[in-house]
C-alpha cells in the first residue's frame, strides 16, 4: 500500500501537551468549582469540539459567544503554561515531516485547537515553515469537533486526495474514531498503550523514526 498524503492532529501528536492541557484544564476548572475524572478528561477534553466540551461541562446549552469566551479564558492559561515550561516538537516528528517534503508528499494538520491557538503555535513553534496556511486545518466554529471526521475531511481536501491515499496521525481516541470515521487509509496511534488503544489493531507508536517511510516511496 502506497501512501499519498499525510494529515497530523497537532496537539498530543506533533507537540505532546497532554499534560499542559490537563493542568490548564485542572485551573480552569478549580474556578468554576468542578472536577473531572481523568475518563471524562480523556472523552470529552482531548481532541472535542470545543461547545460540546462546555456544554457538557455545565450541563446546559452555551451559546457561541459564551464558547469562544470560555475557550479563550482557558487558553490563556494553557498558552501561559507552554510558554512557562517550552515548547518543543515530538520526538523524530520534524525528521519525518523533512522526508515526507522532500519525497513530495503532501501534509496538513487538522485540529481542534481555535485560531487563537493556531496562530500561537505559527509564531512560537514555527508552523509555517513545514505547512502551507491552508493547509493547517482547525477549529473555525463552522465543524463538528471528533469523533466526527469533519477536520480531516477539510484537511484531505486539501491535500487534494481521497482518504483511501491517506495516513492519519492521532493521539487521542475521539481523534482515532474521527479518522476511522474519514475513511483513512492507515492510522497510526502516537505516544498511545496497548490497553487504551488495542482494540483498533492499528500501529501504535512512541518515537516518529518508527514509521516505515517506505509506505510513502513510488
Amino acid at each position: 500500500m502506497q501512501i499519498q498524503g499525510v494529515v497530523f492532529d497537532f496537539n498530543g501528536t506533533l507537540f505532546w501537551d497532554t499534560e499542559l492541557q490537563n493542568r490548564s484544564w485542572d485551573e480552569f476548572l478549580v474556578n468554576y468549582g468542578l472536577e473531572l475524572s481523568a475518563e471524562e478528561k480523556d472523552t470529552w477534553m482531548h481532541g472535542v469540539n470545543a461547545k460540546d466540551t462546555f456544554e457538557y461541562l455545565f450541563k446546559r446549552p452555551c451559546s457561541e459567544e459564551e464558547v469562544d469566551r470560555l475557550t479563550e479564558e482557558k487558553e490563556v492559561i494553557y498558552r501561559r503554561m507552554c510558554l512557562e515550561q517550552g515548547m518543543e516538537w515530538a520526538p523524530g516528528a520534524l525528521e519525518l515531516i523533512h522526508f515526507l517534503r522532500e519525497n513530495n508528499v503532501p501534509v496538513a494538520i487538522a485540529t481542534a485547537s481555535a485560531k487563537n491557538n493556531v496562530e500561537f503555535f505559527i509564531q512560537h513553534m514555527g508552523l509555517l515553515d513545514y505547512f502551507s496556511r491552508d493547509r493547517i486545518i482547525f477549529n473555525d466554529g463552522t465543524s463538528r469537533g471528533k469523533p466526527h471526521p469533519d477536520l480531516f475531511n477539510k484537511a484531505i481536501l486539501a491535500l487534494g486526495l481521497s482518504a483511501s491515499g491517506v495516513t492519519i496521525f492521532e493521539d487521542s481516541i475521539s481523534g482515532v474514531e474521527a479518522a476511522r470515521n474519514a475513511g483513512a487509509a492507515n492510522v497510526v496511534v502516537v505516544n498511545g498503550t496497548p490497553e487504551r488503544f488495542g482494540k483498533y489493531n492499528y500501529s501504535i507508536i512512541t518515537h516518529f523514526e518508527q514509521v516505515d517511510r517506505n509506505v510513502f516511496l513510488n
